[in-house]
């Protein structure tokens, strides 16, 4: 693929300018356990948790003044950030999954609390009710309808989602861990792809600006190889014709040859 780097030759192939299609996330296998339904409960209320931690600490950094508290209460900002994102993200990755594979179902839809214009789609799955976005996809296949819905109340402390912290702690990391490496995968390879295609766009201008130029396609036809000594050689026509007359007159010489010797045998007797 192409890069920015690129962009500083004169010269490019046909070949090396086709434009290439981004990978679809939704291709990303997930892993469905026995306990999948329990699991999906643990991620989702320690996504919740997550989020009280990040509103709680962020008030806090308001409040506090020493350089090296604030340092502190940023890299917990930060930690439970992005534990909430990976972890609803995950969330709503599986949930769509088992929707289009017709496991759970929208018991109705929510809008949020602030903003008028989002909306929250209730999903139930073995008998629990996900909060999750109300995707477009979501929408067309199960019509909009607001129902009334209250929402279970946020954990306060991991103890609230399983009394064994460290089990639960490890049991949504490593539900969580094959699907952050695909989709650091897939997401690593799209930047890749977007800057070939950005290339690509910026070297045509280049080319119609005479800045650069296209190689002439190389003339893949393969050398014809000369006839090998057992296989028959197709003369041309005319080759042909000539080659029949010369036979003719040497078969002709040779019969006036043999009269000759039979006349003069015959005179003999």
């Amino acid at each position: 693929m192409l890069k920015h780097s690129s962009l500083e030759r004169k010269e490019f192939k046909h070949e090396e300018l086709a434009l290439i299609k981004k990978l679809d996330f939704n291709d990303i296998e997930i892993i469905k356990p026995d306990n999948l339904g329990q699991i999906l409960i643990w991620t989702s209320k320690l996504a919740e948790y997550h989020h009280a931690q990040f509103v709680e600490f962020s008030h806090k950094l308001d409040i506090v003044d020493e350089i090296e508290e604030r340092e502190e209460i940023n890299n917990k900002i930060n930690f439970y950030r992005k534990s909430r994102v990976l972890e609803n993200h995950i969330k709503d990755f599986y949930l769509k999954k088992l929707l289009d594979q017709g496991e759970a179902t929208v018991k109705g839809y929510i809008k949020h609390p602030i903003k008028q214009d989002t909306n929250y789609a209730v999903i139930s799955y073995h008998g629990y009710h996900f909060v999750s976005f109300a995707t477009p996809e979501i929408i067309e296949k199960f019509p909009l309808h607001f129902i009334d819905f209250v929402q279970s109340e946020t954990p306060k402390t991991l103890a609230d989602i399983h009394s064994d912290e460290a089990v639960l702690l490890s049991t949504v990391k490593s539900f969580i861990t094959p699907f952050k490496e695909q989709y650091k995968k897939i997401k690593s390879k799209n930047k890749e792809i977007k800057e070939h295609n950005t290339v690509v766009h910026k070297i045509y201008i280049k080319i119609k600006n005479k800045e650069a130029t296209l190689q002439k396609p190389t003339d893949s036809k393969p050398k014809e190889s000369s006839p090998k000594s057992d296989e028959k050689i197709t003369l041309p026509v005319k080759m042909k014709q000539v080659a029949i007359q010369q036979n003719i007159a040497s078969q002709e010489k040779s019969i006036t040859v043999i009269k000759k010797r039979k006349f003069a045998l015959n005179k003999d007797k």
